[in-house]
């Protein structure tokens, strides 16, 4: 049976447990079987191979972004209300715009987003990391929740010493940031979706406030160099702009490298030698991280919409069709990666993972992604260097689309 020109049905569920736990199975079917489908009970045409979702990463004008933060559950009159009389306002800015004003407003963000503003973070990355780290080694019982001790947080503080923000917002910020993920790209009932917009507008609120006191009190920050380039004028940038800049660093600016971190202390434990090796060779951590976002990436899809009707290998996908790009089947295609399924950070090309994706909207967070996880990886394997997993775990993951990462991770030494 096909749906359209050439394209199969597959139905197709990234929210069960099965998926979320090993969506690489259901990768490595869809390149045998299905690279491209169509999935009816998301409405989404759907994309697994590094080929096809490059071309459509770099083809901003026939996949546009505007619906990468659209909720795939439709908003209810409620959840409308919530919003509209919390005084939610995000604008699309920059991981959901268009040309030319995504163009116009990645070029300001980027303008105060300096190489080094990131590189001056090492140091106090590495002095955040120590202080947990003191914590950790202090437990008596050498048996720990790495998430909840280390990389939940952090990430956070990162971004906040970045942007500005006090450390005492950041529980209540994880806790907006995941509903967020779970409003934007998970499948909430109708009464759950309320209740999450509820603590989206708090999360608002929060950004909307933070702004309002740096435009009146500039400091030495991210945030405070996007008023002082704006001087004022909304051609510029309106100040409703980088209240939704700041909203959307306050989840991508931390979310991901949470997920990042978590993977990546899971995938270098899995196999002792990894750790003992990374413990052993620390000036390779390089290039370890870059094999760990590519076999484990904490994002693994992004979403677009097709401008026109458009063909990719004998498929017709219609025009305002939307679009899921797995970008974990990407980094998996055998095609493009020699022995896929083989953690090897040698490969030759492991930094062609589109992790980060590809184009226009290529992360303008990855300099600091990378800087984040060589400074914990390093400190943390230099302080725990005969850390293991605890055995008979199970792990869980948020029931999302696009962001993956352990809940828990249990960890002995």
């Amino acid at each position: 049976m096909t749906f359209g020109q050439g394209c199969p049905i597959v139905h197709f569920d990234p929210f069960g447990s099965d998926y979320l736990t090993d969506p690489y199975a259901f990768y490595q079917w869809a390149h045998r079987q299905q690279p491209i489908f169509y999935s009816p009970n998301l409405n989404y045409w759907v994309l697994t191979r590094y080929d096809d979702i490059k071309t459509a990463l770099k083809d901003a004008e026939t996949f546009s972004s505007r619906n990468a933060t659209d909720p795939f559950t439709p908003v209810t009159p409620a959840t409308a209300a919530v919003f509209r009389e919390g005084g939610y306002a995000m604008q699309r800015v920059l991981l959901n715009a268009d040309a030319p004003n995504h163009t116009r407003i990645r070029r300001h963000v980027y303008a105060a987003f300096t190489p080094q503003r990131v590189a001056s973070l090492e140091g106090r990355i590495r002095a955040c990391t120590r202080t947990h780290l003191a914590a950790i080694m202090a437990n008596p019982q050498r048996r720990i929740d790495i998430v909840a001790a280390l990389t939940y947080t952090l990430p956070a503080q990162v971004i906040f010493l970045l942007l500005g923000l006090d450390d005492d917002d950041v529980p209540a910020i994880k806790a907006g940031s995941e509903s967020r993920v779970l409003f934007t790209w998970g499948k909430p009932s109708d009464t759950q979706q309320a209740d999450l917009a509820r603590d989206m507008v708090d999360f608002w609120q929060r950004a909307q406030a933070f702004v309002t006191k740096r435009a009146a009190a500039p400091q030495d920050d991210f945030t405070s160099d996007l008023i002082r380039l704006r001087n004022g004028d909304d051609a510029i940038l309106s100040m409703n702009e980088i209240v939704s800049v700041v909203f959307g660093l306050l989840l991508a600016g931390h979310e991901t490298t949470t997920g990042l971190l978590s993977n990546a202390i899971q995938c270098l434990l899995a196999d002792p030698q990894r750790w003992h090796h990374a413990a052993q060779y620390p000036e390779q951590l390089a290039a370890i991280i870059e094999e760990i976002l590519r076999f484990d990436t904490s994002v693994i899809a992004m979403r677009r919409l097709t401008t026109r009707e458009v063909t990719i290998a004998d498929v017709t996908i219609p025009a305002e069709a939307n679009v899921l790009l797995l970008i974990g089947a990407a980094n998996h295609d055998q095609t493009h990666f020699a022995d896929a399924a083989d953690f090897d950070p040698q490969r030759p090309n492991n930094r062609e993972h589109l992790s980060f994706g590809f184009g226009s909207h290529y992360c303008i967070g990855a300099p600091l992604a990378r800087l984040e996880a060589r400074v914990v990886l390093h400190e943390l394997i230099t302080a725990l260097p005969t850390a293991r997993l605890t055995g008979n775990q199970t792990y869980e993951y948020l029931p999302n689309t696009s962001f993956r990462g352990p809940r828990q991770l249990w960890i002995t030494w």
